[in-house]
């Protein structure tokens, strides 16, 4: 399967973590963001390349952030009509992670796919 996996750049770390789980596992991350630096309209395409090639978009929301690019990776999966696995508690105020494409699991349920 085909995996993007989303979270703030402060948590880099952890995303590169799961998404080199995932590939372990046999699986396929459409674009490793974690490894750039910059801001750019390169990025952002990629990135969003990365979430539209995805059969699935796992969004690791574990900590109270300000989750901005988050938001739109979200939206552009729900607007492509992608599963959505979410993470943690972290993007509860937002009314599109009740949409019925996101399911709410636990990390360790991601890691054993």
């Amino acid at each position: 399967m085909n995996f993007y996996v989303a979270t703030k750049w402060e948590d880099r770390d952890s995303a590169k973590v799961l998404m080199d789980a995932l590939v372990k596992r046999g699986h396929h991350i459409t674009y490793d963001w974690t490894v750039q630096g910059q801001e750019s309209a390169q990025q952002a395409i990629a990135d969003l390349q990365g979430v539209l090639s995805a059969d699935y978009l796992v969004v690791l929301a574990e900590h109270n952030r300000s989750y901005r690019g988050v938001y739109v990776e979200l939206g552009f999966a729900l607007a492509a009509g992608k599963p959505v696995l979410l993470v943690g508690d972290g993007l509860d105020e937002c009314l599109f992670t009740r949409h019925p494409l996101v399911s709410k699991v636990a990390l360790k349920h991601i890691h054993a796919l």
